[in-house]
């Protein structure tokens, strides 16, 4: 019996071999254990679900990688040039999906990644570039064409005069045929031109002027680059002007056609594409959304671009309407 207050004497145990033995092996043990630890916390902290290839650093870009994080911030980042980093990533802890940020990450992506899923924004025209399967998904830049017409309506003086379509049928017949759809439904006739040149917008616009109202020109790679003094363009805006028509075309929101005095386009938002991918990424994460049933989406934030000196010239007062959502260029 210990009485209060007096001495308590501690006997340590005598080691032995034996004893010695399983502290070592204890030790081992837990060293082995907080090793891997230690893996597992570093594999959770570098990997995510969600990989994200940023495009180009340029304004466009960065503004959709800006409203893709308003909607899904927790993806892990890295840049399209990074190819060696991508494949590593790839190798030791693949992501349940990939996000690609313009053209050339999504061709990136898409050539390396295998059957990841794949969700792309920022991409033209994404079919004609073999952007298509059930692992591919994403939002386009394209306007659907009968999205274009109903709003060119908007602005059109006279539509009981057809409006002259200029486009290189070899790279945008889709297009055409959706606008063919839409056309009767809104009330507005089209006069197709076919082009396959630059050159052949002068010869053959001049076989239409005398029927047309308003000229929309579907541009593509065939007329636009290799000439950039866009000589055909100019062409074309001087006509537009001397007939006091309306002159719209279909372009992304870096192009500068409306700036260089084009009426009007309707473009897609950078930043709304970034935050409706972002909310459909969000969707599939939690397991609302089938990414087989994602597809190729069309923007759903849409603003003008208007050209106020040009309406001023053709005699053509803008809505207020169209004026509150638009960039204004004079």
């Amino acid at each position: 019996m210990q009485w209060p207050g007096t001495a308590v004497e501690c006997v340590t145990p005598k080691a032995t071999p034996e004893s010695a033995g399983v502290a070592r092996a204890a030790g081992v043990g837990l060293g082995l254990w907080l090793h891997g630890l230690y893996l597992l916390v570093a594999v959770q902290t570098w990997a995510a679900p969600v990989l994200v290839v940023r495009g180009p650093r340029s304004d466009p870009y960065r503004d959709a990688l800006a409203g893709f994080r308003q909607a899904y911030s927790s993806a892990t980042e890295i840049d399209q040039g990074s190819t060696k980093e991508f494949d590593k990533r790839l190798r030791m802890d693949p992501p349940r999906m990939i996000v690609a940020i313009g053209r050339s990450a999504a061709e990136m992506v898409h050539q390396r990644a295998g059957s990841i899923p794949l969700f792309f924004l920022m991409v033209p025209d994404p079919a004609g570039l073999g952007l298509t399967g059930t692992n591919i998904a994403g939002v386009s830049m394209d306007v659907p064409a009968q999205v274009q017409l109903s709003r060119f309506k908007e602005l059109l003086p006279d539509t009981k005069k057809p409006m002259a379509v200029i486009y290189n049928p070899a790279t945008s017949a889709a297009v055409i045929t959706q606008a063919q759809a839409a056309a009767p439904g809104l009330g507005i006739q089209l006069e197709l031109v076919p082009v396959e040149s630059s050159e052949q917008v002068r010869l053959r616009i001049g076989f239409v002027k005398p029927i047309i109202g308003s000229i929309w020109v579907v541009p593509d790679e065939s007329f636009v680059t290799g000439e950039r003094e866009n000589k055909w363009f100019t062409y074309l805006l001087d006509e537009a002007k001397s007939m006091r028509m309306p002159f719209f075309i279909s372009m992304n929101a870096a192009s500068g056609f409306v700036r260089e005095g084009a009426l009007a386009a309707v473009v897609s938002d950078f930043s709304g594409i970034g935050r409706q991918a972002g909310e459909l990424v969000n969707e599939i994460q939690s397991g609302k959304l089938k990414f087989e049933s994602v597809g190729v989406r069309p923007p759903l934030a849409l603003t003008w671009q208007i050209h106020r000196g040009t309406a001023q010239k053709i005699g053509l007062t803008i809505p207020p309407s169209v004026l509150q959502s638009a960039t204004v260029f004079r």
